[in-house]
């Protein structure tokens, strides 16, 4: 199955649904019909007399829409009802001196001296042959009624809407200390002077027809009215073909909708032009020997993509991301984390002054001396079994990626289909290997009028595409660097391909680079670059290399980089704990010197070592067993090391990381107790 008929197919399933139909702002649109953003509000009564009319700021709507109009780039093709005001204001011209296109009258000669074949159609053009057509509506002829006096402007200007400068022209540059409203919705462009001008034309209008037992009188949402249009638009049409989708014979495209992933969007994803520029080069006479698809099926494909979009997709700039079943059923995306709902697996405490928390009780419930990894592993097995229930194991899961390389053309970028059961264990194989504890943060409950105050908390999860391009590239990453590690990540999460090499060590190169990132960018990198070097030692490229590492402190792990990082996380923990007690708030030795660390831990360790003398004579008076504790856990770790190794020069891998969070996390969560004064009161 293609991803085009995956698209229709869902169409049909999901149309008519009422599980689907509790978003008012995000529905299915019927065919023929398009979405943009209007601005105004113009409110009529059933003979074409104005009532009034609303400055509404932006709201998208769904409006009719021909072939052409529906996938208008640059062109000048009106929409039938719902357009911008130099389209359906027939004395638009008259107040601003430009070009409109409400009739021909109000096109330009130039436009005029062209074929009336490629002559642009106009508003009252289409208008008017839908309202003279069998499939009329009450609604379409009254707007056809009003538009035909040529009021619009003038009612709008009357209304205090739009606004005109001193020579009685629509204004286009906001006189010094006036506020326009209108002028917030419009993008300005320079003139040849340089001077930016705004277009009161572009504004979009919406209609609402107050006619005498019509339920509903908004003409975006208006039923019968869409049902009348849809009618009207297939009796205008008479190409014929197979379409290569469905494999039967009907009425084709001859343009293809655009306003794919958000309203105003001109990117098209199926588009033919070889008039110029020769795009076939000689392989084709005509569009549909390359491609011809149906009128309706292409509608209904991009409708339904329009609406995943929408409502499960993941955006990133012109990137997006999606996955979902052709039954239309909610099911969890690749680029987010699946455990955002659980709850935190335990609070931050490194902001919290060590004084501050000396004889408090600290969360028990975790212990990072032991390996979390199966604890992880069953949580997340019952959040994707939750949805086995309504999704079948032959239901098919399509993964799609769009971008654009330019701002008409989409391209697929990525797509595979799987079963829902292939799918899960995907998901489930990424989570459990890429599993780690990663910095988050969240609103905190307060009482109402309060300021709300952010709380920052550890979580067992995976970390995201996002999170990953964050860590290894830091927040000022180009966009385009950013779309291209989610979409290299996209593959191993749907294909299960090994890690990228040379992401994890951007990763761990930022984490070991400690002086060069604040506190809490720093305790998030550090996450993500421990998940990454785990997640690639699981997948590494070579079978017989590739090694499983605990969620928690493994102290039976005598690897030489895994010892140094614990080494590492104890000369912290001693000068914290020192500082903290001298009520001093700067770097210890060990934050300092990090990077140093990683690149020659031998040469550095003896230099923490010395360093950490007069702190360790500072704790002596008052906390000699928490001293005395830490010099056995340090001595524990040094007989471990294979003496060669110990004085070995070469640089540290990423598992130094490991042990050196691992050994941060035990000390932040240990259990106090009276015999123990390893921990007692020094947690972070």
């Amino acid at each position: 199955m293609t991803w085009f008929k995956c698209l229709y197919e869902t169409y049909n399933n999901v149309l008519g649904d009422p599980r689907y139909d509790d978003d008012e702002d995000n529905r299915l649109m019927p065919v023929g019909h398009t979405s943009q953003q209007v601005h105004i509000i113009v409110r009529i009564d059933g003979n074409g007399n104005f009532l009034g009319a609303e400055f509404i700021n932006k709201q998208s709507v769904i409006l009719p829409a021909t072939e052409d109009s529906a996938g208008r780039t640059s062109g000048r093709v009106a929409h039938p009802l719902i357009d911008q005001i130099k389209y359906c204001a027939k004395d638009y011209a008259r107040y601003s001196g430009n070009e409109g296109y409400f009739s021909k009258e109000t096109l330009s000669e130039k436009k005029l001296e062209k074929p009336e074949a490629e002559q642009p159609k106009t508003y009252l053009e289409t208008l008017q042959g839908w309202v003279s057509s069998p499939n009329t509506h009450p609604m379409a002829q009254a707007v056809y009624d009003y538009v035909s006096k040529g009021t619009l402007v003038a009612d709008l200007v009357r209304e205090n809407i739009l606004h005109l400068d001193a020579d009685g022209k629509l204004m286009t540059v906001a006189p010094e200390g006036q506020e326009i409203p209108v002028f917030k919705v419009l993008t300005a462009k320079k003139d040849t002077e340089g001077i930016a001008r705004r277009d009161q034309g572009n504004l979009m209008i919406a209609w609402q027809v107050e006619i005498s037992g019509e339920p509903e009188p908004r003409t975006w949402k208006n039923k019968s009215l869409q049902e009348s249009w849809i009618a009207y638009d297939a009796s205008q049409m008479d190409k014929t073909g197979l379409c290569m989708v469905s494999g039967t014979e009907m009425l084709l495209a001859n343009q293809h909708p655009r306003n794919i992933r958000r309203p105003g969007d001109g990117a098209k994803l199926v588009s033919a032009n070889d008039k110029s520029g020769f795009t076939y080069r000689g392989r084709f006479t005509t569009a549909e020997q390359a491609c011809s698809v149906g009128y309706t099926v292409s509608h209904k494909a991009h409708n339904a993509l329009r609406w995943l979009i929408a409502r499960q997709g993941y955006k990133n700039d012109t990137q997006v991301i999606l996955a979902w079943t052709p039954k239309g059923i909610p099911l969890p995306q690749p680029c987010d984390d699946l455990m955002a709902d659980d709850l935190p697996d335990f609070e931050s405490m490194a902001d919290t002054p060590e004084k501050d928390l000396a004889g408090t009780e600290q969360n028990t419930q975790v212990d990072h001396r032991r390996d979390l990894g199966a604890t992880f592993s069953e949580k997340l097995k019952r959040s994707l079994r939750g949805y086995d229930g309504k999704i079948g194991e032959s239901d098919t899961v399509a993964i799609l990626g769009l971008d654009s390389a330019t701002p008409g053309r989409l391209s697929v970028v990525f797509y595979m289909e799987q079963f829902w059961p292939e799918y899960r264990e995907t998901l489930e194989s990424w989570y459990n290997d890429m599993s780690w504890w990663i910095r988050r943060t969240r609103e905190s409950a307060v009482k109402t009028g309060k300021k709300k105050k952010t709380e920052v908390f550890w979580k067992a999860t995976a970390p995201t595409p996002n999170e990953i391009a964050m860590a290894a590239y830091g927040k000022r990453m180009d966009t385009q660097l950013k779309k291209n590690t989610v979409e290299r990540l996209l593959s191993c999460i749907a294909e299960k391909r090994p890690i990228p090499l040379d992401l994890m060590n951007c990763c761990v190169n930022r984490a070991c680079n400690r002086a060069g990132l604040e506190n809490w960018e720093w305790e998030t990198v550090l996450g993500v670059a421990c998940a990454m070097y785990k997640g690639y030692c699981k997948r590494h490229p070579v079978k017989t290399q590739r090694r499983e590492y605990t969620m928690g402190l493994d102290e039976n792990n005598t690897s030489r980089d895994y010892l140094y990082g614990r080494l590492l996380a104890i000369a912290e923990r001693m000068e914290r704990v020192a500082l903290a007690r001298a009520e001093e708030n700067r770097p210890t030795n060990a934050e300092r010197l990090m990077q140093r660390f990683a690149d020659s831990p031998y040469t550095t360790w003896r230099q923490l070592e010395m360093a950490l003398q007069p702190y360790r004579q500072r704790l002596m008076q008052g906390r000699a067993g928490f001293v005395t504790n830490m010099d056995k856990l340090m001595d524990s770790i040094l007989n471990a090391f294979d003496p060669e190794a110990f004085m070995k020069a070469g640089r540290l891998s990423g598992e130094f990381l490991l042990g050196y969070h691992c050994q941060r996390q035990a000390f932040r969560t240990a259990k106090e107790s009276g015999n123990d004064e390893q921990t007692q009161g020094e947690n972070e």
